[in-house]
C-alpha cells in the first residue's frame, strides 16, 4: 500500500465527481474538443445525489404558462433564498434551464409526458409550473443517459478513486492526487481541473444523501486556500421515511398538488398550525422547522409526524402512486420526519464557473451562491446541468490555450507521506468517530440551532479531531473512510462557525436565540477560508442587481 512513486494519468481536462454536474461537464468538454478524464470514488451515474434525486428540474420555458420566463424564475429563487443569493449566478441558471431539456432529449433522456407533450409540474416557492420530470421520476432517468453519452463521446471514466489533494504549481491547479481501490496513489494531471464532487449530507445522523456525500469537495477547496461561502445554510427535507431519514417522500407532490395533509399525533394539520397555507410560504425550510418544532414539543409519535394521503382524490392518487415505494403503494398513511437534504453553501464561483484559483473551475452542489439561504425544489438539478455545461465548455476552451504543467515532485511526495501517516495510527476508531460527529451535528447544528449548542458542537469537533489524529487504517477501504472523516470534520467546523457568526434566522438557518430575519445587519454573505491552519471568517454585503428585499417583499 502507498507506493513511493505513484503512477500518473493525464488529460486536458480533469473532472472530479461522477454525478450530474461532473457528467454534464464531461459531455460539454468532449463536445468542445477536449480530452477528458472523469475521476469518481463511486460509480459515475449511480452512487451520487443526482442518481437518487426526485428526477425533476426547473426550466422556465413558458411552455405551460407564457408569463413564465427566466426573469420570473430568478425572482422566485432570490425570494426563496431570502435575498442573499449571487444574482448573477441565479440569472445564468434560470436562463440555461430550457437548453438542458433540448440537450437531454438528444442524449436519450425520456421525459414524463402527458398527451404527447412534456409534463410540466408546479412546485411550492415557484410562481409558475416549470418543472420537468424523467419518465420514472428518479434521478437515474438523467444520470444514466448522461453517463452513456459521456462514454459515447469518448470521455474516460476512472471510478473507485478518492481525491485527497488538489495539486498546485506556479500559482495554478495542475491536477490532483488520488487513492485507487488498492490504496495506491495516482497523480492525475490536467491543463484544467473541474471540481464537481459536492454534497455534505453524511455530516448529519439523519440524511437521504448518497453514502459518499462526505463533504470531500468543500474540504479539498478549503485546503487549497479557496473561500467557502454560505456554509451555515444546510437544507433539511421535511418528509422522509425510515429510522434515519434515508428515503424521501416528496411532500410537494402529495400535499401541494394532491391535497394530502401532514398531521401531528393529535390529528392537527401542521400546515394550518404553522400558517403555511400560502404556496409561496410552503417551502422546505419553513415546513422542516414546523415539523421539528412539533417533534421537540412532544406532538409527534416516536419522533414522527403522519403524512395522511386519505384526502387525495382517487384520480390524483393514480397519478401519484408511482412516487411511493413499490411495496407500499396501497398505504395511505406514512410516518415522516425531517432529514438532511442539500448544502446551499460551497465554493465561490463566477458565472463562468471560475474559482479564485487559476486552472480550477467548479460546478454543482460543491458551489455556493445560487440558492442563498434556502433552495427551491427542482433548482438543484438545474444548477448542476447548467453549470456543468458551462464548466465543461469553459474548461475545454481554457485547455486549448493552456500549457500543461507537471505536478511538483516534492508536493506529491509530501502528500504521499501524509497518507502514510494517516494509515499508521491505531486501528478501529474511524466508525465510532464518524457516528459521534454525525450525532453532534444533528443535535447541535441541525434544524434548530442556538449559541450554546453551536459552541458545544465546535468543542466536540475539536475533540474528535484530536482522536482522529491518532486513528489508523488496516486496509485501503478503512483509509478512505479515515480520509473522509477528515473532510467531514473540516466541513462540519466551517458549518458551525458560520452558523455561530450569523446571529439571525434566515431560510434554512434557524437560531432559536435569534429567531427573526435581520435585514438591517445580515444582508451579508459569510466566507470561511484557511489562514495559518485556522479558519478565518469574513463578511461581504449582498449585491442587489435584479431583486432586493424591498422589491421582493
Amino acid at each position: 500500500m502507498l507506493s513511493i512513486r505513484p503512477r500518473e494519468v493525464s488529460a486536458q481536462v480533469l473532472i472530479i465527481g461522477g454525478g450530474g454536474a461532473g457528467l454534464r461537464a464531461a459531455i460539454a468538454a468532449r463536445q468542445a474538443g477536449a480530452g477528458v478524464l472523469l475521476a469518481s470514488k463511486s460509480r459515475p451515474g449511480y452512487g451520487n445525489n443526482t442518481a437518487i434525486a426526485g428526477g425533476a428540474f426547473a426550466a422556465a420555458s413558458g411552455w405551460r404558462d407564457p408569463r413564465d420566463n427566466p426573469q420570473a424564475h430568478l425572482r422566485d429563487t432570490v425570494i426563496g433564498g431570502r435575498f442573499i443569493n449571487d444574482q448573477a449566478l441565479v440569472a445564468a441558471v434560470a436562463q440555461g434551464g430550457e437548453r438542458q431539456v433540448r440537450d437531454f432529449e438528444s442524449f436519450g433522456v425520456s421525459f414524463l409526458k402527458e398527451g404527447g407533450r412534456i409534463h410540466i409540474a408546479h412546485t411550492p416557492g415557484h410562481s409558475y409550473a416549470r418543472h420537468v420530470h424523467g419518465e420514472n421520476r428518479i434521478g437515474t432517468d438523467f444520470s444514466l443517459p448522461l453517463r452513456a453519452q459521456a462514454e459515447k463521446d469518448g470521455a474516460r471514466l476512472l471510478e473507485g478513486v478518492l481525491v485527497t489533494r488538489l495539486l498546485q504549481r506556479e500559482g495554478r491547479v495542475v491536477g490532483a492526487l488520488a487513492l485507487d481501490r488498492e490504496g495506491e496513489p495516482v497523480v492525475l494531471t490536467a491543463a484544467v481541473t473541474v471540481l464537481a464532487c459536492g454534497g455534505l449530507g453524511q455530516l448529519f445522523r439523519h440524511t437521504n444523501n448518497a453514502a459518499g456525500t462526505t463533504a470531500d469537495g468543500y474540504a479539498l477547496a478549503y485546503q487549497a486556500g479557496l473561500p467557502l461561502r454560505d456554509m451555515e445554510f444546510v437544507q433539511f427535507y421535511p418528509t422522509a421515511l425510515g429510522e434515519w431519514g434515508s428515503r424521501t417522500l416528496i411532500y410537494e407532490a402529495f400535499v401541494f398538488n394532491g391535497g394530502a395533509v401532514i398531521r401531528n399525533r393529535h390529528g392537527e394539520d401542521i400546515r394550518e398550525r404553522h400558517g403555511l397555507q400560502d404556496p409561496m410560504l410552503f417551502t422546505r425550510d419553513r415546513l422542516a422547522r414546523a415539523l421539528m418544532t412539533e417533534i421537540m414539543e412532544g406532538r409527534a409519535t416516536d419522533g414522527k409526524l403522519t403524512l395522511d394521503l386519505t384526502p387525495v382524490p382517487p384520480e390524483a392518487m393514480t397519478k401519484l402512486a408511482g412516487m411511493l415505494p413499490s411495496e407500499e403503494r396501497e398505504r395511505r398513511s406514512f410516518p415522516v420526519a425531517p432529514t438532511t437534504h442539500f448544502a446551499m453553501g460551497g465554493v465561490e464561483i463566477d458565472p463562468s464557473c471560475h474559482t479564485a484559483l487559476e486552472g480550477l473551475l467548479a460546478c454543482g452542489e460543491v458551489c455556493g451562491g445560487v440558492h442563498g439561504a434556502n433552495r427551491l425544489g427542482g433548482n438543484a438539478l438545474t444548477e448542476c446541468f447548467v453549470f456543468g455545461t458551462v464548466a465543461g465548455e469553459e474548461a475545454a476552451h481554457l485547455a486549448t490555450r493552456t500549457q500543461p504543467l507537471a505536478a511538483g515532485e516534492a508536493d506529491v511526495l509530501r502528500e504521499v507521506d501524509r497518507l502514510k501517516h494517516a494509515a499508521s495510527g491505531r486501528e478501529g476508531q474511524c466508525r465510532e468517530l464518524r457516528l459521534a460527529l454525525k450525532q453532534v451535528m444533528w443535535e447541535k447544528a441541525g434544524i434548530i440551532r442556538d449559541e450554546a449548542g453551536l459552541r458545544g458542537a465546535l468543542t466536540e469537533i475539536a475533540s474528535l479531531r484530536e482522536a482522529q489524529d491518532g486513528a489508523g487504517a488496516a486496509d485501503p477501504r478503512e483509509l478512505v473512510k479515515l480520509l473522509e472523516l477528515d473532510y467531514m470534520l473540516t466541513t462540519a467546523e466551517a458549518v458551525c462557525r458560520a452558523a455561530l457568526m450569523r446571529t439571525e434566522s434566515r431560510g434554512a438557518h434557524y437560531r432559536s436565540d435569534h429567531p427573526q430575519e435581520d435585514n438591517r445587519e445580515w444582508l451579508q454573505n459569510i466566507f470561511v477560508r484557511r489562514h495559518q491552519e485556522q479558519m478565518e471568517l469574513s463578511t461581504r454585503p449582498v449585491a442587489f442587481t435584479e431583486v432586493s428585499p424591498e422589491e421582493g417583499g
